[in-house]
């Protein structure tokens, strides 16, 4: 499974959890149905990581984002730039290569403004 795969799922499982509130353990359940145990770790990390972490970031999106609330975002948008926020301040990733992923993800799932929307918000974190 590639990384743009993984950050889907990822996307996905964040997703969910803004929609429905499921836990976590359920949510991660319903999307890892895979037996690559690298692919496995990092889904389930990031997804943890992302949830745990869901308040702090928002705080930290929240005011790069000019005339808009973050929950006024559609939820798969909010899904790209929490994973992105998250993945950016960890520093274990450049910032570009974050930043493309979530550009192309955005291009499959969003609407045609919502790429340009999260970069321009991730090139300020």
């Amino acid at each position: 499974m590639t990384r743009r795969e993984q950050r889907i799922r990822i996307m996905n499982c964040i997703y969910q959890h803004l929609l429905t509130e499921k836990k976590i353990d359920d949510i991660l359940e319903d999307n890892i149905d895979i037996n690559d145990k690298e692919s496995i770790e990092f889904i389930v990390t990031n997804t943890i990581g992302v949830i745990g972490e869901l308040d702090a970031l928002i705080k930290q999106i929240e005011p790069l984002l000019i005339d808009y609330r973050f929950k006024r975002l559609g939820y798969v948008e909010q899904a790209l730039l929490l994973l992105s926020t998250y993945q950016l301040n960890l520093k274990q990733i450049d910032k570009p290569i974050i930043i493309n992923e979530a550009i192309e993800i955005a291009k499959m799932y969003c609407d045609d403004e919502a790429p340009r929307f999260i970069n321009g918000i991730l090139d300020k974190i």
